[in-house]
């Protein structure tokens, strides 16, 4: 079998290439230099195009033709200008540079068609395509992802881990350049599950730098130039100060690494005055001051890794270790930060620098090469054999034994002919054997790798006969992956007429191991006329599948428009949804409606997520407007704890508005993504938390309302039929553990089973339907929009009364309601997707 071999670790600040030997991974270095790391940057001198070492130089001396840290971009519609040429880049062309500079590490003349890239666990799918297309502007034809912190773990499992621990539980805390990761691992029998993760894209070094420099570096320079109006033009993009930004940003991480090991360190850089005069400045800095600019991020880690311990109900006490992956960790802070909030032990043996890329080895020497080649031309003699042989192989893919058991059937077999078991380096030969329907053998195994074996088919000469043979690839002594997870839930919007809006419904859930398929079947909500302006929409997202859609993102959109319908979509006709998403998160979308029996296909790609500015506004101050509403509402109902939570939270609102305010469409920094990321946190507190969120305790408090009413008509009614007797009891046993999720759609779905439920028991048991038409009938005429109708109605009624005939009052008094002012009974006035 042909294993892919090659994996990259394609970082923010530093990228590297390695390769799987078949025991041991080799980080390939650069000719030029005999570094294994290659600095993430680019830079465009006339018609030169620079990366690495050489392009870092050139951002003190030309910093608007420098591009770094790009990364961060991957999935955005962000693009950079490129001042000598007078054209822009995209983050994908910068970075399919750096794979490309990365093809001449490799010096024993390989060029790989196939590849492992790795990306951040929370890269969301659009980032994910992102990268795919880089490796494929790279020149690459296959380009299989991986999940930094598995890559970290792969590395250093293989690497460290005794023989006698194999079982366990660690956390991989990684702290890049550009992202944050932690991951919880599993180890079980030498098999290594990624078990939940959380991380943040927009937190790692880089945002370290740039704290430094707005908040220390330029406090300082303002200081000692006068000049106030520096700190705002520092980060405008074609400002007279926008080089002096790129050039701060890397006099701060030189600093960064040195106070790593020293209090104090000095920088020193050339600054022009407004009025042209130019000064040398040399500005000291201490590890004090490093520490207080990060502080609050690395606190922002620690809560993400104490959300994994509570998310699986682990204490410290069941963690082995935490394993330090990426540059960041470096930092002393970071290190005895993390050891004494956890009190893990914080273990530092592997290379924050090559684990990724050294895992992403070892992960790509177990991965088989997928691309479609043409086959070969077979022997004459294998042309004759009218079918095919195939077998099928079975045996463990990892093993600590020095000896595997494989065995083997046979399909389309026929006598006469012989096999022979080799082993790809050719130190195991079982000679040649008769073949049978089905046989078996031990292979032996060479320790501390991946064995590869040949299983071929010969006739009574020793000619090849052409037979299809499963791939045997086994693993001795390493640690193996049992797949890869889906960092969020994948969901659907469909329609919830009930509340006039829209919900998810979840397909994948996070850290569910891909690759994954679901089909699902749905009905139409609303007969789709052919030819109208119409539409079934198919939308596809991913984030938490218990929210409102306006909080996660979209994967994809599929938009059947009515004038490619053969016929009306009548509404009750049923859709075939089939959803499949591979390892490296490519998303198929099948529909089949069956009313018109037309299939619609789509693969989803997306590279680009484009954040507005003003739409970021507008949705900020939305959820700043519902705030200040539950805020009223707390204080009148003079629940001031609650009151007080709601305005911490109404606070955020402000101050993240406040900060889209002062954002520019030529911003040089992350912050409208960051910001956009702090705005769907804030938005889900309005749907989830019950303690901050009288939105949920107002659903709740109607849910325990309606409840009290059908549990004394349960006691004290005898004329409630047996069935609806059963419905109320099995609500009640099911409400304690929806409400204790404090999630809004879950309270809100049963709520409203509450409601339908009561409609029905008043409806149909004879006491309450009595009791309600008296009330609704008794009502003064100005309670009714046509009192006229009323009246016969309740002639109508009255007779049914009279004969005791409760069929035909129950068709007076639901008349007499549809007749009432203010009923509950409205109009759904949403489109929604048309899928209920």
């Amino acid at each position: 079998m042909q294993t892919i071999n090659f994996g990259i670790d394609l970082g923010t600040t530093n990228s590297l290439i390695a390769r799987f030997t078949g025991a041991n991974v080799e980080v390939f270095k650069n000719p030029v230099g005999l570094k294994e790391t290659l600095p993430s940057c680019v830079a465009f001198r006339g018609e030169r195009i620079i990366v690495g070492d050489k392009a870092r130089e050139w951002l003190l001396k030309d910093p608007l033709n420098v591009f770094a840290s790009f990364k961060r971009k991957m999935g955005t519609d962000e693009n950079f200008m490129v001042k000598s040429k007078g054209e822009f880049v995209t983050p994908i062309e910068l970075s399919s540079l750096v794979l490309k500079e990365l093809k001449n590490f490799i010096h024993n003349g390989e060029v790989p068609d196939s590849v492992v890239v790795t990306i951040p666990a929370s890269f969301d799918t659009v980032q994910s395509n992102a990268t795919k297309q880089a490796g494929y502007e790279a020149g690459f034809k296959e380009v299989v992802l991986l999940q930094e912190p598995i890559a970290a773990s792969l590395a250093f499992f293989n690497k460290n881990l005794a023989a006698d621990k194999e079982k366990g539980k660690w956390l991989v805390y990684d702290l890049g350049g550009g992202t944050f990761d932690v991951a919880l691992i599993g180890i079980d029998n030498s098999e290594m599950r990624v078990l939940d993760h959380q991380g943040d894209n927009y937190l790692g070094g880089v945002d370290f730098d740039h704290s430094l420099v707005m908040k220390i570096i330029v406090p300082k320079l303002i200081q000692q130039t006068g000049n106030t109006n520096l700190k705002e033009q520092i980060l405008t993009r074609n400002s007279s100060y926008e080089k002096l930004y790129y050039i701060l940003l890397l006099k701060a991480e030189e600093a960064k690494k040195e106070l790593s090991n020293r209090e104090t360190t000095e920088i020193e850089f050339e600054y022009s005055s407004p009025e042209g005069d130019e000064d040398e400045i040399i500005m000291t800095i201490s590890r004090y001051e490093l520490n207080e600019v990060i502080k609050d991020r690395i606190e922002a880690t620690l809560l993400m890794l104490e959300v994994i311990l509570e998310r699986n109900n682990l204490s410290p006490s069941d963690i082995e270790e935490i394993i330090m992956i990426g540059g960041s960790t470096y930092i002393p802070y970071v290190r005895e930060t993390i050891a004494e909030r956890t009190q893990i032990h914080v273990n530092t043996e592997a290379d924050p620098s090559t684990a990724v890329a050294v895992g992403a080895a070892y992960f790509a020497g177990n991965k088989p090469v997928n691309i479609k080649k043409e086959i070969e031309k077979t022997t004459s003699f294998a042309q004759k054999i009218p079918n095919n042989l195939k077998i099928q192989t079975g045996y463990n893919t990892t093993t600590k034994d020095s000896e595997e058991y494989i065995t083997a059937s046979v399909t389309n077999y026929s006598g006469g002919l012989f096999y022979r078991i080799t082993r790809t380096d050719g130190g195991f030969d079982t000679g040649v054997k008769p073949l049978t329907p089905k046989f078996g053998e031990f292979v032996l195994l060479l320790p501390g790798r991946v064995n590869s074996f040949q299983i071929r088919v010969f006739d009574a000469q020793n000619n090849p006969v052409l037979a299809e043979v499963d791939d045997v690839n086994i693993s001795q002594g390493l640690f193996s992956l049992y797949g890869q997870p889906l960092p969020e839930d994948v969901c659907i919007e469909v329609d919830d007429l009930n509340n006039n809006s829209t919900k998810c419904e979840m397909i994948f859930a996070r850290n569910s191991i891909l690759p994954l398929t679901k089909t699902i079947y749905k009905e139409i909500s609303r007969t789709i006329r052919k030819g109208s302006d119409d539409a079934l929409i198919i939308n596809l997202m991913e984030g938490d599948a218990n929210q409102h859609p306006s909080t996660n993102k979209v994967v994809g959109v599929i938009e059947i428009r009515a004038d490619k319908l053969m016929s009306d979509l009548v509404k009750g006709s049923d859709v075939e949804i089939k959803i499949e998403m591979s390892e490296s998160r490519d998303v198929s979308v099948s529909t089949h409606l069956s009313m018109t029996d037309q299939q619609f296909n789509e693969v989803f790609s997306p590279t680009k997520r484009y954040v507005s500015i003003l739409k970021l506004q507008d949705e900020i101050n939305e959820i700043r407007g519902q705030l200040e509403l539950d805020l009223d509402k707390a204080v009148k109902a003079e629940d001031f704890e609650l009151a007080a939570q709601i305005q911490e939270k109404s606070a955020k609102g402000k101050a993240l508005y406040e900060q889209t305010k002062s954002l520019k469409e030529n911003a040089l920094t992350d912050e409208k993504y960051q910001l956009d990321e702090a705005k769907r946190k804030l938005a889900r507190q309005l749907y989830t938390n019950g303690v901050v969120n009288n939105r949920v305790l107002r659903v709740k408090e109607r849910y325990y309302d309606l409840m009290e009413s059908l549990q004394y008509w349960l006691e004290s009614l005898q004329d409630i039929s047996v069935k609806h007797q059963d419905e109320i009891k099995k609500l009640k046993d099911t409400e304690s553990e929806v409400m204790r999720s404090n999630n809004y759609f879950m309270a809100e779905g049963h709520h409203q089973k509450a409601i339908k439920l009561m409609n029905n028991v008043i409806l149909y048991t004879p006491t309450l339907l009595v009791s309600y038409y008296h009330h609704y009938s008794s009502l003064s005429p100005e309670e009714y929009t046509n009192f006229d109708k009323v009246r016969k109605e309740i002639a109508r009624g009255e007779k049914a009364l009279e004969r005791q005939h409760y069929d035909e009052l129950r068709s007076a008094f639901m008349s007499i309601v549809s007749m009432t002012k203010n009923t509950e009974m409205v109009e759904t006035k949403i489109k929604g997707t048309g899928l209920g």
